[in-house]
Formats: structure tokens, C-alpha cells, sequence
């Protein structure tokens, strides 16, 4: 069975962030849970938070196509403060938005919210930048592979 539509475009995400130009030393993954010790750091972590779905037509019961808005999060962690962590977030940002239709997958990007936190429960102090984007896209209402 092909990738729903949904995991492509986090796929897409993940190769924005995890190409050339990229800082040195990071790490990106598509991992919502992931240990980490201070040796993975910089590191950035992409995964879905909510997915919502309408008909594209004002007719709801007949409407072929579904309008749906995925929340990405893009996770930045980098030993020590928000402060180190500011230029991993600036170029994460850059990075996703570079191209807006994520290479003809979506109908448009926005970047909703930075939400800033810090774990000191591991082998590694780090800040952490959960930066969340809203991605645009359209599928078939009866297949989730299959974009309209």
C-alpha cells in the first residue's frame, strides 16, 4: 500500500529540513518519541499533531474532494538555552518555508505558533522550539493516497 497523502507531505518536510545547507551536526528525524543524549544534539524532530477535514464544496453530501489542514510539528532541540536554540528555529523556519507547496504537494504553509521549553530530566540540558505550521492540502474524500 502507497503512503497516505498525510505521511508524504511530512516526508517532504523531513527532506526541507534534512538537505544541504543544513547546520552542521544536526539530526532531523520523523520520530514523535525519541531518546536523547548530548551527543545527538542540535537535533529536529517532525511528526503530525492534528489533521482536520471538510468537503471543498459547498455541497457537503456530494463534494468528491476534501480540503484538509495538517498541523506539523518541527521539534528543534540544541544543548543549552532558547538563546543557542534561536538560529536552529530561524533556519527551520526558512527551511519549511522555502517552498510553500512543499513540491506541488500542498496548497500553502502558514507558521502557527513557537511553543519554547527545556528538559533537564536526561544526560543532555537542552531547549527545545516546538514550532507548529499548518499545511494546506486537498484529497479525494474516499482515498487518503490520492491527491485532487
Amino acid at each position: 500500500m502507497a503512503d497516505s497523502y498525510t505521511e508524504r507531505i511530512l516526508q517532504a518536510v523531513v527532506a526541507a529540513l534534512d538537505g544541504a545547507g543544513k547546520p552542521a551536526g544536526l539530526t532531523v528525524n520523523r520520530s514523535r518519541r525519541q531518546s536523547i543524549e548530548k551527543n545527538q544534539l542540535p537535533m529536529i524532530s517532525v511528526y503530525p499533531i492534528r489533521e482536520e477535514a471538510q468537503p471543498a464544496t459547498e455541497n457537503a453530501r456530494r463534494s468528491p474532494v476534501m480540503e484538509r489542514n495538517l498541523r506539523v510539528q518541527v521539534k528543534c532541540r540544541i544543548a543549552g538555552d532558547d538563546k543557542a536554540n534561536d538560529p536552529i528555529r530561524k533556519w527551520a523556519v526558512q527551511s519549511v518555508m522555502a517552498d510553500p507547496s512543499l513540491g506541488g504537494l500542498a496548497l500553502g504553509i502558514t507558521e502557527e505558533s513557537t511553543d519554547w521549553d527545556a528538559d533537564d530530566a536526561t544526560d543532555a540540558d537542552y531547549s527545545v522550539a516546538a514550532i507548529d505550521f499548518l499545511v494546506r492540502y486537498t484529497t479525494s474524500r474516499y482515498d487518503l493516497e490520492k491527491k485532487t
